[in-house]
């Protein structure tokens, strides 16, 4: 009688099922509905060694919402800490490169900045509904920037 190893013997999910980090936390219950179905479409392309290494583009979800609604949501997982912008995109037709964070676990032990962020977060979205201009965008960036600052983001690459 063969004896199975302590990995054969362990319980492994089906399919259909992942062992998400994060939920419940503080953090985890800041997000909307629509952050934590695209933080599943990232854990779908997850396949173990490409935690830093995942894209997400406008076009895979232009059929559930809109591009406005999916920054906004990106920016909550972002903001939150549930994901890392790796490399920046831009116009250069490459996709952004995301990577699955866990800043949050440090976040959970500061309300003071999950507070801070989910305020900022709500001053960019009300400045996304105002008409656009240079001014706006300016503002808009900013902000993103304070957000990157309080969650101590790493460093992005950007695209030449």
């Amino acid at each position: 009688m063969e004896s199975k190893t302590r990995n054969e013997k362990a319980y492994k999910p089906k399919k259909p099922f992942q062992a998400v980090e994060g939920i419940g936390t503080p953090p985890w219950r800041k997000l909307d509905m629509g952050a934590i179905g695209i933080f599943m479409e990232f854990y779908n392309k997850f396949n173990g060694f490409n935690r830093y290494n995942l894209s997400l583009t406008y076009r895979e979800v232009n059929k559930k919402m809109s591009s406005l609604i999916f920054t906004r949501f990106l920016w909550q997982l972002i903001g939150f800490g549930f994901l890392d912008i790796r490399r920046t995109g831009r116009l250069m037709r490459n996709c952004s490169l995301y990577g699955i964070s866990n800043r949050w676990r440090e976040l959970n032990t500061e309300p003071e900045k999950l507070i801070k962020i989910e305020q900022l977060l709500k001053q960019i979205k009300l400045l996304m509904r105002k008409p656009g201009s240079q001014k706006k965008r300016m503002e808009i960036w900013k902000l993103r920037n304070k957000i990157l600052k309080l969650g101590k983001h790493p460093q992005i690459k950007h695209v030449q």
